[in-house]
């Protein structure tokens, strides 16, 4: 039997172990020992050599041509049995890493290992080996080690062949070098030519908008200022006669003290409420604002980042509508109506039920049955705001997406789209409140004359009419009443006519201390929000509280030397008015980089991102800005408002420029980072790694990258 020896072993053993013959049955390390002693080797650590890469169809390869990796001499046939100094395996694996890294490689220098007995035997050579994983390095240059004096036969032409391909191999990096740099230099140059003309186009296409856009709403606000003007008009003959003659109706019973408080409510408004006064005790300023709102809903348990309530304040100053979205049970609900009560002002919750279709399910219903509105929670709402001028009123859309938005809203927000003045709300027709008019006006002449030809007084009431029976019979007469009418029942048609219109009126101008803010649930029971939607709310993103570090947000609350407990008396002027947006100034560089950002990425991710959003977005920059959030912040704000929100994207997909949208959202997000340099607790949610997480999702979404998918 053959003793076993290794390539470190004595020099008696490795005597032995070269006058065996080679089997099929030695061990890996006795056949690793036989070749490092005939290839010169045996001291050696590992067993390497040199030879020329053969590829083959398959995938894998051979080392051919086989030399020694000091002296370069070419190695022999290390026993009669064995073919193994005419190729080495190399193992797809590890042919793919070399050309992958290295290109098209002529020559390599590899480690080598025995392959597997079965390998062996397959290949019919006891001494087969194969490339050691990891270990294959391209030959580029002769080793030192190599001399011409030691190179003999075959020897000098690998070396010529190695020094001429190493002077190539060299020539060619260079030279590919310098072109890559030359190519990157243009590349440069023509993006930046590209990046230019595409923003220059970007601006004078919205400055096109701007214009037909402009022209529109003037033409749209015309009609609009004539038709407000004729219901102006038609309106103001019931507030004319209840005016002229409320004293004497009042005696009538056919309105009561209140309608008239309603109707003419006092010059001198009293504000009864409690707290703070903003302007004296906060000095108006809108940063110590968010953060006294904080401590005083701390006290109550309400936990929110500063962050996170600077944005929301900014957000009620731009006066649009907000919709705040997150997971049940994240704090949307709670937040608009703590946030009111640490105002001063008043808020409803108004439950949206999922078989809302229509603008009735929102403002309600005329029954010409009745002859009667049938008004709903929000219009009741609207309307108790109008009678109270002064105190900010919120108005929560609970489960805004149980039905689909733009059905039962659409109507309503178009209205809200004037912006310069407050849009007209219309719920029924006028001709009822005319008719109305009409009747109690004839009535009071009737009446008046009945009385004169009676002797009653001008202060006589309806009971002393009633209780007169020669009055009673001239006012009988004189309104041609059938002997089955009764005064009472034709007053009380009146009365109820009356008051219905003072209650509900036909229409009414949107009062202007509303904010109106949607709360909405994204899963399978609910509706996305169309593009129609997102394109003019602001959607402000609830992260689940359980991630917030409310142990340092605690740390940075400010100690107030006022009593907490107390709530800010906001006036409803304080909070903001409905203005124009601010008009699309290129010169400031948040708009010039939001048109870049629309033309370069979100048009080619058929994404529209267009003239209103972008000044809709300035608007809430100068907003931001005196609420404390810093330009960084406030610009991260507005991606989050209204750039992400618009995103479901297909990430396979090509854009128009025939790269994918999944590396387009890369290199936005990208983009996005580069501009922003966000640090430490400035905002809630990150524009860029909401991005970004949006991508890696994608793969777990079908391949569909959305601000909504979890």
């Amino acid at each position: 039997m053959v003793k076993e020896v290794g390539p470190s072993g004595d020099s008696g053993d490795v005597d032995a172990l070269l006058e065996s013959s080679p089997s099929f049955a030695w061990p890996e390390a006795q056949v690793m020992a036989f070749l490092g002693a005939q290839w010169d080797q045996g001291g050696m650590r590992e067993l390497c050599v040199i030879g020329r890469v053969n590829r083959m169809e398959g995938g894998y390869g051979f080392l051919r041509d086989l030399h020694h990796p000091k002296s370069g001499r070419r190695l022999p046939a290390p026993s009669q049995n064995s073919r193994v100094h005419e190729g080495i395996f190399i193992p797809p694996q590890e042919l793919q890493r070399l050309l992958t890294r290295s290109g098209d490689v002529e020559y390599a220098i590899a480690a080598l290992e025995c392959s597997p007995r079965e390998r062996r035997q397959e290949r019919d050579d006891p001494l087969a080996c194969s490339v050691r994983a990891g270990t294959m390095l391209p030959l580029d240059r002769v080793p030192k080690e190599w001399g011409v004096h030691q190179m003999e036969g075959n020897s000098a032409v690998l070396l010529t062949d190695l020094a001429r391909r190493a002077i190539d191999a060299q020539l060619r990096r260079d030279t590919s070098a310098a072109q890559d740099d030359l190519n990157n230099v243009r590349a440069q140059l023509a993006e930046a030519k590209t990046t230019e003309e595409t923003l220059a186009e970007a601006i004078a296409q919205l400055e096109r908008q701007l214009r037909e856009g402009g022209a529109k709403v003037d033409a749209i606000d015309a009609c609009a200022a004539k038709r407000r003007a004729e219901l102006d008009k038609k309106l103001t003959e019931l507030e004319a006669l209840i005016k002229a003659k409320g004293e004497r109706m009042v005696a009538l019973r056919l309105i009561d003290p209140a309608d008239m408080t309603r109707l003419f409510p006092s010059e001198t408004e009293v504000d009864e409420r409690s707290g703070h006064d903003f302007s004296e005790d906060l000095g108006a300023n809108w940063k110590q604002l968010a953060s006294y709102v904080q401590s005083y809903l701390w006290r109550r348990g309400m936990h929110y980042t500063s962050a996170q309530l600077q944005d929301y304040l900014a957000l009620l100053r731009t006066n649009d509508l907000i919709v705040l979205a997150g997971d049940s049970g994240s704090g949307k609900t709670s937040l608009v109506k703590s946030v009111a009560e640490a105002l001063g002002g008043k808020c409803t919750v108004v439950p949206v039920k999922p078989n809302w279709t229509s603008s009735e399910d929102l403002l309600g219903y005329y029954n010409p049955i009745e002859k009667r509105f049938h008004p709903t929670q929000f219009l009741s709402a609207l309307l108790e705001a109008s009678r109270n001028p002064g105190v900010p009123h919120f108005i929560c859309l609970d489960e805004m997406n149980l039905a689909r938005v733009e059905y039962y809203f659409a109507d309503f927000l178009s209205l809200l789209e004037s912006r310069d003045s407050l849009p007209w709300i219309h719920l029924y027709s006028t001709d009822e409140e005319q008719q109305t008019a009409l009747d109690n006006r004839l009535f009071l002449t009737l009446e008046q004359e009945a009385r004169s030809r009676t002797g009653l007084g001008q202060d006589a009431t309806l009971e002393d009419i009633l209780l007169n029976d020669e009055a009673s019979h001239q006012l009988r007469k004189l309104a041609g009443f059938q002997e089955s009418d009764t005064l009472l029942s034709h007053h009380a048609r009146l009365r109820r006519s009356v008051s219905t219109l003072i209650r509900i009126p036909p229409g009414f101008r949107y009062p202007s201390n509303v904010w109106i803010i949607g709360a909405i649930n994204v899963d399978e029971t609910t509706h996305y929000l169309s593009p129609k939607i997102l394109d003019r709310v602001h959607v402000l993103r609830f992260l689940n509280p359980v991630l917030v570090d409310w142990q340092e947000e605690e740390n940075s609350l400010v100690d107030f030397d006022l009593d907490t407990t107390l709530p800010v008396r906001m006036r409803a002027t304080d909070l903001g008015v409905r203005a124009s947006y601010p008009p699309f100034d290129r010169s400031q560089s948040e708009v010039a980089w939001l048109a870049h950002l629309s033309s370069k990425f979100l048009d080619p991710l058929g994404v529209e991102f267009g003239l209103r959003a972008i000044r809709q977005s300035a608007h809430y920059l100068e907003k931001a800005q005196d609420c404390g959030l810093g330009p960084a912040a406030a610009l991260n704000n507005v991606l989050m408002h209204k750039v992400l929100p618009k995103l479901v994207v297909d990430v396979a997909r090509t854009a128009p420029s025939g790269e994918k949208r999944g590396d387009l959202l890369r290199r936005m997000a990208e983009s996005i980072e580069e501009k922003l340099q966000l640090e430490g607790d400035q905002v809630t949610d990150g524009a860029n790694e909401r991005l970004e997480q949006m991508r890696v999702r994608a793969e777990a979404n079908h391949g569909i990258a959305s601000f909504w998918a979890r």
